[in-house]
């Protein structure tokens, strides 16, 4: 049985959603922290959180799903999200030229570096894409 909009319509929608604002917030939250504690140099604490992080981004998925936010042909949505992901590049280097014209170069690269992740994930989605929905 799919959980795919199991409780759309149902008294818990609201409070399903209230949840998976939480848990998307937790995702940043504990990302931004294990930033943090790999510059301080507790690796060890950055992938504790990192793995917390994952973990709240599945919750978050789930509540979506219940409440029927994910589409169920979500090969559709990975075709526009890819051209998304990779038109992002772009916008995101041009970005970390304005960061790095107001003298903060670590910032900037850091942008930067986050760029190429999107390229990547445009790459792999479009891989995904060209693979099944032949």
């Amino acid at each position: 049985m799919s959980l795919l909009g199991v409780t759309k319509g149902t008294d818990l929608e609201k409070q399903i959603d209230q949840i998976a604002v939480l848990e998307s917030q937790a995702v940043t939250m504990y990302t931004g922290m294990a930033i943090l504690a790999r510059e301080q140099g507790y690796d060890d604490v950055a992938d504790y959180l990192t793995a917390l992080a994952a973990d709240e981004a599945r919750h978050a998925g789930l509540y979506a799903v219940l409440n029927g936010h994910i589409k169920s042909d979500f090969f559709e949505v990975l075709k526009t999200v890819e051209s998304l992901e990779s038109g992002s590049v772009k916008k995101l280097q041009e970005f970390a030229q304005k960061i790095r014209s107001l003298g903060l170069a670590h910032a900037a690269q850091a942008v930067e570096e986050a760029a190429l992740d999107e390229g990547r994930h445009g790459s792999i989605l479009k891989e995904i894409v060209e693979t099944y929905c032949k």
